[in-house]
């Protein structure tokens, strides 16, 4: 199965980079993997949602998007959710994103065009600042290297089955 991993975020603004920070650390931790036991996976850091998202699904099967989310829940802690057409509507979130065309509307896009993949997880991390200045704070960057290794796991399995009590079904 090929798997495309998409971090999110942008580095200046402290944990708003937390997608892209998560993509360099899962491409470090790949690195250190032997070939043979590495997963068919394709790694992106972009700085905000954008159309080269819908060029790099391609062929991929499954998506992975990582950014950085704020629900109230203590920052660092991880949610992941698997993504469906109006899920956000359904839950009553007001969407907000300080990239200007958000992670919903381009995967709405995708959808539409047929170009969304089978599969599709949107793994968040809950932040505390997005303050200007280059950096996660404190608790965002303990929580990077579970994340990533959850993300390794995933990968290495091709997602087929979530982590107990990790995944909400549905969004």
């Amino acid at each position: 199965m090929t798997i495309l991993v998409v971090g999110i975020g942008n580095p200046w603004a402290s944990d708003d980079g937390v997608g892209g920070e998560a993509v360099r650390c899962l491409r470090d931790r790949l690195a250190m993997t032997p070939a043979a036991g590495r997963p068919a996976a394709r790694l992106l850091a972009l700085r905000q949602p954008d159309a080269s998202l819908l060029d790099a699904l391609g062929d991929c099967e499954r998506l992975i998007v990582v950014d950085a989310v704020r629900s109230g829940a203590p920052p660092g802690t991880r949610h992941r959710v698997a993504w469906t057409p109006g899920c956000v509507e359904e839950r009553g979130v007001a969407r907000t994103s300080s990239h200007g065309l958000g992670v919903h509307d381009l995967l709405e896009l995708a959808a539409a065009l047929g170009r969304l993949p089978a599969h599709v997880e949107l793994w968040g991390v809950e932040i505390s600042s997005t303050q200007p200045g280059q950096g996660l704070t404190p608790e965002v960057t303990r929580a990077l290297p579970a994340l990533v290794e959850s993300l390794l796991a995933v990968m290495l399995t091709a997602g087929d089955e979530a982590s107990p009590g990790e995944t909400k079904p549905g969004c």
